[in-house]
């Protein structure tokens, strides 16, 4: 019993007195990469926890609400427009409608594409305090969230929660190029 205390007791000590190093930690290290930028300089994380996780099936159901709103939203100015007698205002809005639908037919591909997937994580969402500092510049970070792939990627940061998933659709593999040109949100 004494021998093991001993045993404890030696790591315990040369941690105190010498400050050894502790493992990176990925997250952190991926997370003070993206603050930094590329710039030179220094990421601590003070706190990080967890608060939700959102899978590819949920995602796919924003993404189809919300190309939903869109289509109604041009649909309505179409019909308003045509009514006020306004050809080029119908006709750009008419445009509009029309590549809402081939979007919202290309993320149809993309679900069917991820059938056997649909359950799986897509990203996590978290809420860190930490400091950046980059030669005379500090920056704090209390409360602010981010979203973030099972591989570490991160999609988007926020300090207000509401706004972490307006671009969430970046998680879903091949989402960006079946958008191209047509506006997200």
């Amino acid at each position: 019993m004494k021998k093991s205390v001993k045993v404890l007791l030696l790591p315990l000590l040369c941690a105190l007195a010498f400050g050894c190093a502790r493992d990176p930690d990925p997250l952190e290290e991926v997370l003070g990469a993206h603050i930094l930028g590329g710039r030179e300089g220094t990421f601590r994380l003070y706190t990080i926890e967890k608060i939700d996780s959102t899978t590819f099936r949920t995602e796919f159901e924003h993404r189809e609400n919300v190309f939903d709103l869109k289509l109604q939203a041009e649909t309505g100015l179409y019909q308003d427009y045509s009514f006020q007698n306004k050809p080029k205002n119908a006709a750009r809005h008419w445009e509009a409608m029309q590549r809402t639908k081939e979007a919202m037919q290309g993320l149809e591909g993309l679900k069917a594409g991820m059938e056997g997937r649909l359950d799986e994580i897509a990203y996590y969402d978290y809420v860190f305090s930490g400091r950046a500092e980059t030669g005379s510049e500090a920056v704090d970070f209390k409360d602010t969230y981010f979203s973030m792939t099972p591989s570490l990627e991160i999609l988007t940061m926020s300090t207000d929660r509401k706004d972490l998933h307006k671009a969430g659709g970046r998680a879903i593999p091949g989402y960006l190029e079946m958008l191209g040109d047509t506006p997200e949100e």
